[in-house]
C-alpha cells in the first residue's frame, strides 16, 4: 500500500507476484514492485509504503524485508518509509538482521 501523509490517503496499492517457470526470479516481492512505482509516481519522495500479509482469519501480520529487499531498500535510500504492521503498531519492515526469501531456501535447501 501506497500512503501519501500530506494528503491522509492511500495513493495505490499492490502485491508481489510469483513467476513462471521461463523466469529468472522465482517471484518479484511486493517492497520490490512498491520502490519501482514509488521511483515513477511519486515525484516529491513522500509516499510512505506499508508492508503486511493478512492471517487466516483477515487480520494484518507482520511481514519484514528479506535480504535481497533491505538491499534495494538500502540502495535507493527508502529506509524510512518502508513499514509494517506488528501487532496493531506501525514499525520499520527494515532489520538489521534479514533472512533469505523462502524461494531461495527451497532452491539452495537451506535449512530453516
Amino acid at each position: 500500500m501506497f500512503y501519501d501523509p500530506k494528503r491522509k490517503r492511500i495513493v495505490d496499492f499492490g502485491s508481489s507476484r510469483p513467476c513462471g517457470c521461463n523466469h529468472s526470479r522465482f517471484s518479484i516481492h511486493a517492497e520490490q514492485k512498491a520502490i519501482e512505482y514509488c521511483r515513477k509516481n511519486d515525484k516529491r519522495n513522500r509516499y510512505e509504503i506499508y508492508i503486511s500479509r493478512f492471517s487466516k482469519i483477515g487480520n494484518h501480520k507482520a511481514t519484514y524485508c528479506c535480504n535481497s529487499c533491505t538491499q534495494l531498500v538500502n540502495k535507493y535510500k527508502f529506509q524510512a518509509r518502508v513499514f509494517t504492521v506488528d501487532n496493531g503498531e506501525i514499525v520499520n519492515a527494515v532489520t538489521d538482521n534479514p533472512g533469505i526469501s523462502l524461494a531461495y531456501k527451497i532452491k539452495y535447501n537451506v535449512k530453516f
